[in-house]
């Protein structure tokens, strides 16, 4: 089976009911996506959603969101909510995601791209490293609002 990546341009009804199909997989607590939070994401000149389709019914099995954005000392990039169906895994699904992110991150000019993963996500972070990605020597703070 072959997959490709796109970058999401418009909403579509399809798309709504993917990604939050996915964003359950990611974490079941995840509260489901209205039309105005996809058009808003796809609207916003920082955001770049794409998805991996499959080639042959172009259903939408993965998704990544990259987000790129201006400080003062150079531009960067986060990456966001990287999931691939259960039914799809171990297929190469998310490196091809993640290369896609990473060469348009430098298309963009973007110097460094950040994400965090939970550490019990063993599989994952190895291919994280296998990417090339390397783990910061940092602690990452949030504040719930």
């Amino acid at each position: 089976m072959k997959f490709y990546i796109e970058k999401v341009q418009k909403f579509s009804l399809e798309l709504t009911a993917a990604i939050n199909k996915l964003l359950k997989q990611l974490d079941n607590t995840a509260t489901p996506l209205t039309k105005e939070d996809i058009e808003s994401m796809i609207a916003s000149p920082a955001n770049r959603l794409f998805v991996a389709r499959r080639s042959d019914n172009k259903e939408i099995v993965g998704m990544l969101t990259l987000i790129v954005y201006r400080i003062p000392v150079w531009k960067k990039g986060w990456i966001e909510d990287v999931v691939v169906d259960k039914a799809h895994r171990n297929k190469g699904i998310a490196t091809k995601l993640f290369h896609h992110g990473i060469e348009c991150a430098k298309a963009d000019g973007v110097l460094s791209l950040n994400f965090t993963s939970r550490p019990e996500r063993e599989v994952a972070n190895r291919l994280y490293e296998r990417l090339g990605f390397e783990k910061r020597n940092t602690n990452v703070y949030w504040i719930k609002l």
